[in-house]
């Protein structure tokens, strides 16, 4: 995809009147995890931090080169670890958004933290900024599953963050949990799930471990820890943090998300305004995300593109004063379509087939003849009442909802690859 079209496509954006979003990659750890799966740059020199934020400012000048009018609802820095800025870079970095772009003063800002490095100064920044949505990674408190994942921490500096977060104004806490690591039992989990509920997050992300060590050779170190979790003993381990959560008050969202009754995230899923986005499930406030940083994606109604995943790529094309774009697509017409029912499976576990085609001005149920034919051959997992127009997962299918969706998705490979994480 050519530079010249995202740039028309953020301009048309920006000029807009329409929510939009912004997320904000900030690739830096002091240290690789294991199991981490995200693009991430493990290093200790914190004067690395600087030179990052000057040309996410650069980029941000790029992107709002014709003075935006779109009013930015939602806010989101994720990595790496975030909280590797310095709580002066955090000050500048959110700073030059506010001056970039037209945020709203109810604007959601969410940011990634990890617990094993945030500092008082941090969360008192944050807090000054607007900062009150906090997701904090965990995965799981055993110690030899930590040993086997190489990333160490304890429950009390988990709740260290969750009660400073609070006292400096954040109201909506995520933990991020994974099961499918090695040495992983159902006894250990247990515990760790019980240590969760008695820090009492607002909401809760239970995702399953991506082992691909062909596209992330790091992960290899996994494999050498110990025996993984075959399938069975996932499902096992996603089974039971769904009953101790609900038994907890939880309520189950989607396949792998919790929240607690009253939060905002639960009202969101109650009133159908969740959306699935590659950060998990999140309350919809905009259409469109444009990205900055390395590696981050932007989406539109119209069209999908992300940054360079290589630092030295994306910092060149921003020297060049050019937007650093790797890879995009435009989406058809049929790209849309099959995006906006995968979307109401996702979110809702059902979807109404008139409901996509007053959208979509298709007859859906002609359109996907073929894919509700073959539905049929999954009665387990989903059924399909023609006499209602509607698509609906079991409760089994509301576990394993991604192979629903993948009946719909027009890309998905012909046979397994491993190139793609399993779906439990």
């Amino acid at each position: 995809m050519s530079t010249e079209r995202v740039e028309s496509e953020v301009a048309a954006t920006l000029a807009g009147s329409d929510p939009i979003g912004l997320y904000v990659h900030i690739p830096f750890c002091q240290s690789l995890c294991a199991y981490c799966g995200c693009n991430v740059i493990p290093t200790r020199d914190k004067s690395r931090a600087h030179a990052y934020v000057d040309h996410l400012v650069t980029e941000m000048t790029l992107l709002a080169r014709n003075a935006p009018t779109a009013p930015v609802t939602e806010i989101a820095l994720g990595g790496g670890s975030p909280n590797f800025l310095s709580p002066i870079l955090l000050w500048t970095l959110g700073g030059a958004i506010e001056r970039f772009f037209n945020v709203t003063s109810d604007a959601r800002k969410s940011i990634e933290l990890d617990p094993r490095t945030t500092m008082s100064a941090h969360l008192e920044t944050l807090g000054k900024l607007g900062f009150r949505s906090i997701s904090l990674g965990v995965q799981d408190f055993a110690e030899p599953v930590q040993d086997a994942i190489r990333r160490h921490q304890s429950v009390a500096q988990t709740r260290w963050l969750v009660e400073q977060a609070r006292a400096h104004g954040a109201n909506d806490i995520n933990i991020d949990m994974v099961y499918g690591l090695p040495l992983q039992t159902e006894s250990s989990f247990a515990k760790t799930l019980d240590s969760v509920i008695e820090l009492s997050p607002d909401r809760v992300a239970v995702f399953g471990y991506a082992h691909l060590p062909d596209k992330l050779p790091h992960q290899r170190i996994v494999e050498r820890a110990g025996r993984l979790p075959d399938a069975h003993e996932r499902a096992a381990l996603l089974v039971l943090a769904i009953e101790r959560f609900t038994q907890a008050g939880y309520v189950h969202v989607g396949l792998d998300h919790f929240a607690r009754p009253g939060s905002a995230f639960e009202a969101a899923a109650r009133e159908h305004r969740l959306v699935r986005t590659f950060q998990g499930y999140v309350e919809r406030r905009a259409d469109s995300i444009l990205g900055l940083g390395t590696s981050a994606i932007s989406s539109t109604p119209r069209m999908f593109w992300q940054n360079h995943t290589k630092l030295a790529n994306w910092e060149s094309d921003i020297t060049s004063l050019r937007l650093p774009v790797a890879r995009g697509i435009v989406l058809d017409r049929d790209d849309r379509v099959r995006r906006a029912l995968i979307d109401h499976l996702m979110c809702d576990g059902e979807v109404a087939l008139d409901r996509i085609s007053d959208l979509a001005g298709v007859d859906t149920e002609d359109y996907f003849a073929r894919e509700l034919d073959e539905l049929k051959e999954m009665r387990d997992l989903v059924i399909y009442d023609a006499s209602r127009h509607r698509v609906q997962a079991t409760p089994l299918g509301r576990l394993l909802v991604r192979n629903i969706c993948m009946v719909f998705d027009r890309y998905r490979p012909d046979r397994e690859s491993t190139r793609f994480s399993s779906t439990v």
